[in-house]
């Protein structure tokens, strides 16, 4: 049982309400109970993902779903898929992380560290809960689809799925909605608690790392309060524990960034494609719906470009505040340790997207542009198309 204090719940409840439902709440006991809800969830998201295929094979007559609607929810399951099933494989290694984070806001005394702490668990929570806010107005369009069905006859169903469940009963119809009901909230869930707990583990070093860069520039002051023992090697040790932290968060989440990049990438493209031809047909849910879900896109690539590099950039920092101390009046053998930190800071943290680049806001710029391209091209396109008909 791990004993959470009042600053360690505003940092990390909102990523526990979340992550708790599917099973993805990495220093949670491992139950049977547990397993049984991600199992659950990875059930749920594959058979989301095969009626929607069978629902795209079947192609009946009167169908007047939306391809677009189709391939973005089945895109966002298979992404659940792969991203529960990562965090559950990497459940040991990522809650050393979540236990050390907690254990560092249960232990933190200064004012002034305190505040630091605060302040980048603050900057998460903004970022994550505008995922959440703008994943759950998502969720809550989907909802609008059986609004319909109060002034009519027609079943209309949550998710594009009218052709595979044509000729259902009456029960079987409320029973699929409310499965498809359940569908969506994992979908909603399982994305939205993965970008959660990375962006709010990753920040959270962020500010050690700041507190680290603070006592290297004060090594001096400690050295003369300090009776015994060495202060350089004590924090040489902090050094390598972040950077071990550092590198579970790298295990755990190269792959998951390398796989939203990519589906966030042709996301964008594809919703930016129903957003042109949903303007042209004056379509405003359409409309509403592709502009949330190209939010939701770029916001979950953003806040890994933005943790990233806020990463690198106080691994880097590092350097510059051991050349700040006042290392001139060290021994020794505590100045050739300082030489050796240096020479370790040199090389920056880094997160990377599947080991093939690193996630910084370079890449977030890259796709955007890409996007705004893309679109760009296909509207004049679009609009050439209507001239010479």
């Amino acid at each position: 049982m791990v004993y959470w204090n009042k600053d360690a719940a505003y940092a990390l409840s909102s990523y526990k309400t979340l992550a708790w439902p599917v099973g993805a709440w990495p220093i949670e006991d491992d139950t049977l109970y547990s397993k049984l809800r991600w199992l659950f969830a990875i059930v749920s998201e594959i058979l989301l993902v095969i009626t929607l295929l069978m629902d795209v094979y079947l192609v009946c007559e009167n169908s007047s779903e939306d391809p677009i609607d189709t391939f973005v929810v089945t895109a966002s399951a298979m992404l659940v898929i792969v991203k529960l099933t990562l965090l559950r494989l990497q459940r040991s290694t990522l809650s050393i992380n979540l236990v050390s984070a907690i254990q560092d806001w249960c232990s933190v005394e200064d004012v002034r560290s305190r505040e630091i702490m605060i302040q980048h668990a603050r900057m998460a929570r903004i970022i994550s809960l505008s995922l959440f806010y703008s994943g759950f107005f998502a969720f809550m369009l989907y909802m609008l689809r059986l609004l319909p069905v109060v002034t009519s006859n027609k079943r209309t169903f949550y998710l594009p799925t009218s052709c595979l469940f044509e000729s259902v009963t009456s029960l079987q119809y409320v029973l699929i909605t409310f499965y498809q009901v359940v569908q969506l909230f994992i979908t909603y869930a399982g994305n939205c608690c993965t970008e959660g707990i990375f962006v709010g583990i990753t920040l959270h070093l962020c500010g050690q790392l700041e507190l680290l860069m603070i006592d290297f520039r004060q090594i001096g002051q400690r050295r003369q309060k300090c009776k015994g023992g060495s202060v350089v090697e004590e924090l040489v040790v902090r050094h390598r524990r972040l950077i071990r932290l550092t590198e579970t968060i790298e295990d755990t989440y190269n792959i998951i960034i390398l796989t939203q990049i990519f589906t966030s990438a042709i996301l964008i493209c594809i919703t930016g494609f129903g957003l042109i031809e949903s303007l042209h047909i004056h379509d405003t849910i359409m409309t509403t719906k592709s502009i949330v879900i190209m939010i939701v896109m770029l916001l979950q690539s953003f806040l890994y470009s933005y943790a990233g590099d806020n990463l690198r950039d106080q691994s880097e920092a590092l350097s510059f505040a051991v050349y700040d101390s006042n290392w001139c009046d060290f021994s020794t053998n505590d100045i050739r340790d300082l030489s050796f930190i240096m020479i370790k800071t040199n090389i920056p943290i880094r997160l990377t997207a599947g080991k093939f680049f690193y996630v910084t806001r370079a890449t977030f710029t890259d796709i955007l542009k890409t996007a705004v391209s893309y679109l760009s091209a296909l509207r004049v396109m679009i609009e050439k198309q209507e001239t010479n008909n």
